[in-house]
C-alpha cells in the first residue's frame, strides 16, 4: 500500500491522470488486445497498427468488428512471416490458435477481411533510414528493438520512417486509431506526432520498459511522454497495471463522454 501511494503522489500510478470512459470493448487477444471506445470507429475509420510480432489478433478484429482501413507496420522478420502465416491459414480456411498453452486465441477474420488489410514492412521512428534492431537477449522473446537489448551482439537492418512521411506515402490526411507497439521506440515516435501536429484522434500504447527494464527511471520517461501528450491536448481514458494506455484527442474524448452521458 505504501509503494502505491508513493506512485500516487509521484504521478507514476497506473491510474494517474486517468479520466475512464465507461463505453469500452476490449479486441484481441488476452495478451496483446487493448480496449477501444464505443460509439468511435466504422468502416472509413483509418487504423494504423505499428508492430505486428507474432500477434495481429488485435488488428484483424478491428477489420472484422468495425471492417476499418487496418495498415499494419512491421519490418522484423517475425512480423512479416507470421502476417504471411495468418494469410495461408485465413486462405485455406484453417483455424490458427497463438499461444497455446497460456491463453489460447484463434483468428476468426475470413479470407476477404484479410485481403483487405495492407502490409506495410517499414518501422516508425523519427526519420526515414536503415535502423539496427536488436535481438532480445530474452528466450521466446519475438520482437526486436531499436533501443532496448543494445547490449546484444546479434541485430537485423530494417526500414523505418517518420509517421508523417508515411502518412503523405499512403494519401492520408488523418488517422482514427493508432496503435504503437514498438519495444522501446514509442517515446520518440510520440514526440514526432507532436512536434509534427498530426491529426491522430485516438493513440494506443504500450510501453515496453515495463517489461524490459534497464534502470529504475523507466516510470519517469513514461510519465513524460504521457504529460507530453495530454500537454498536446490528449486525454488518458484508460490504462493497464502494465501501462498500454489509450489516449485520446480531447474534442474526440468529449464527443464520447457527451453520447456516455446521454445513454
Amino acid at each position: 500500500m505504501a509503494i502505491q501511494f508513493i506512485k500516487r503522489m509521484l504521478g507514476i500510478h497506473h491510474q494517474s491522470n486517468v479520466k475512464p470512459l465507461k463505453n469500452l470493448s476490449y479486441f484481441g487477444s488476452e495478451r496483446h488486445g487493448y480496449m477501444v471506445p464505443d460509439n468511435f470507429l466504422a468502416s472509413n475509420s483509418i487504423c494504423y497498427c505499428v508492430g505486428a510480432g507474432e500477434d495481429i489478433s488485435f488488428d484483424t478484429e478491428l477489420k472484422i468488428a468495425f471492417d476499418s482501413r487496418v495498415y499494419i507496420f512491421d519490418p522484423s522478420p517475425y512480423g512479416i512471416n507470421h502476417f504471411n502465416e495468418v494469410k495461408d491459414y485465413v486462405n485455406h480456411g484453417t483455424p490458427l490458435t497463438l499461444d497455446k498453452t497460456l491463453a489460447p486465441y484463434v483468428y476468426h477474420i475470413s479470407s476477404k477481411q484479410f485481403s483487405e488489410i495492407k502490409f506495410v514492412p517499414v518501422g516508425l521512428w523519427d526519420e526515414k533510414k536503415t535502423l539496427k534492431f536488436y535481438d532480445p537477449e530474452k528466450e521466446n522473446y519475438s520482437s526486436h528493438s531499436a533501443i532496448l537489448f543494445t547490449d546484444s551482439k546479434k541485430f537485423i537492418e530494417a526500414p523505418v520512417n517518420r509517421l508523417s512521411n508515411l502518412m503523405k506515402e499512403l494519401d492520408h490526411q488523418h488517422i482514427d486509431l493508432l496503435k504503437i507497439e514498438i519495444e522501446g521506440a514509442e517515446y520518440k515516435v510520440i514526440d514526432t506526432i507532436i512536434e509534427d501536429k498530426l491529426n491522430v484522434k485516438a493513440i494506443l500504447v504500450e510501453f515496453d520498459e515495463v517489461y524490459n527494464t534497464t534502470d529504475k527511471s523507466f516510470h519517469f520517461r513514461i510519465k513524460k511522454s504521457c504529460d507530453r501528450l495530454r500537454k498536446a491536448g490528449y486525454v488518458l481514458a484508460h490504462s493497464t497495471v502494465a501501462l498500454k494506455r489509450l489516449f485520446i484527442r480531447k474534442d474526440v474524448y468529449d464527443q464520447l463522454k457527451k453520447i456516455e452521458i446521454n445513454a
